[in-house]
């Protein structure tokens, strides 16, 4: 993969991180504005969406292409090199988030503001914000929890099982050994097993695997990934086994011809001569950690407001500016040393 085309993906990958920025910003504090149900809340959380999809898409070419890369480095598959980069890629932002998530839920409790005790927050949560033990350990384990507080994590964790499903796909097929092939296997079953306790598993899978098609020359030919991506549609909208994305089969279908044509436009076209600005392809190198920290903030900042005022469009406005931008210059200071893959790999290694 040549250097242009990897700033192309910086760049949508941060784009797509601050779009879901925006969009739950919108969701948290703009509904005062607009009203709940509003076409101005349906073209948020849209816009929302389809950038989670394109964080899937991306993946799926992007964690094949790393397989693809491991194989001609080693002269094999490498199965520890894969997963010591997945976990010193994922765990370091996930930690910091997790510690986000309890400071919020322990201040909020605490001083007893909105959101506290089952009390609820807005339309965000009506619940409020809590989280318990198990859901804690089951988030350091990658499986699940902590969605309350830090709701963009099912995503994390859905992707999670495509990461070690594509590992265990490639040591079923590259393995040198009965055992690691053996192994490769259960790691693919395993994946599967655990995936499906989320209801949108089956229908983002189809999206990785689109995405991970695209690093076959044949899908820059366009009657093949037509004929591809259209049977990719029809799966995704006539199956009862895959559960829609969004409980809506027309929503789904919508979804699922949008991921076609970004998948397109974004992976297949030769467009990589852009010349991006410099702030731009930046955004790349936080979007990870961006992602998974802004929620917690603009939860904690929806509370404070409430505590001022839950009808102020001022406070509402205040807080929604100064949420996300407190999110974003967050993000931009600590992804140099959470983002550092290489040096928590090399850390990791050590106890391999």
């Amino acid at each position: 993969m040549d250097h242009k085309n990897t700033l192309r993906f910086d760049v949508a990958r941060g784009v797509a991180a601050i779009v879901v920025l925006v969009g739950h910003t919108a969701q948290c504090f703009a509904w005062r504005l607009y009203g709940a149900g509003s076409w101005a809340e349906m073209a948020s959380g849209w816009a929302a969406r389809f950038a989670v999809l394109a964080f899937f898409l991306l993946s799926g070419r992007l964690i094949t292409a790393s397989i693809a890369s491991n194989i001609r480095r080693n002269g094999r598959f490498d199965a520890i090199d894969y997963f010591l980069n997945r976990i010193a890629r994922l765990y370091p932002p996930l930690l910091f988030a997790i510690m986000l998530v309890v400071a919020v839920v322990v201040t909020v409790h605490l001083f007893g503001l909105p959101g506290s005790n089952g009390s609820p927050l807005g339309t965000l949560r009506a619940s409020g914000l809590w989280f318990t033990p198990g859901e804690l350990a089951q988030s350091l384990l990658l499986y699940n929890g902590l969605t309350i507080v830090d709701g963009p994590l099912w995503t994390l964790y859905i992707e999670v099982k495509f990461y070690i499903a594509a590992g265990g796909a490639a040591m079923l097929a590259f393995g040198r050994t009965p055992i690691s092939r053996a192994i490769g296997g259960v790691l693919v079953a395993f994946a599967v097993w655990t995936g499906i306790d989320h209801y949108r598993f089956w229908f983002l899978a189809m999206i990785w695997c689109l995405g991970v098609f695209t690093n076959l020359p044949m899908a820059r030919k366009p009657g093949i990934f037509l004929a591809v991506s259209t049977t990719a549609i029809i799966v995704c909208y006539m199956s009862r086994g895959f559960p829609n994305y969004i409980d809506d089969p027309l929503g789904t279908l919508v979804q699922s011809m949008g991921c076609a044509a970004i998948a397109y436009a974004l992976l297949l076209r030769d467009w990589a001569e852009i010349d991006f600005p410099a702030w731009l392809v930046r955004t790349g190198d936080f979007s990870y950690t961006l992602y998974v920290i802004h929620f917690p903030i603009l939860a904690f900042a929806l509370s404070m407001s409430f505590a001022i005022s839950d009808a102020s469009f001022v406070v509402a406005i205040v807080a929604a500016l100064t949420s996300s931008a407190l999110a974003l210059l967050i993000a931009i200071r600590v992804a140099p040393v959470l983002e550092n893959t290489p040096r928590f790999k090399a850390i990791f290694s050590r106890f391999v």
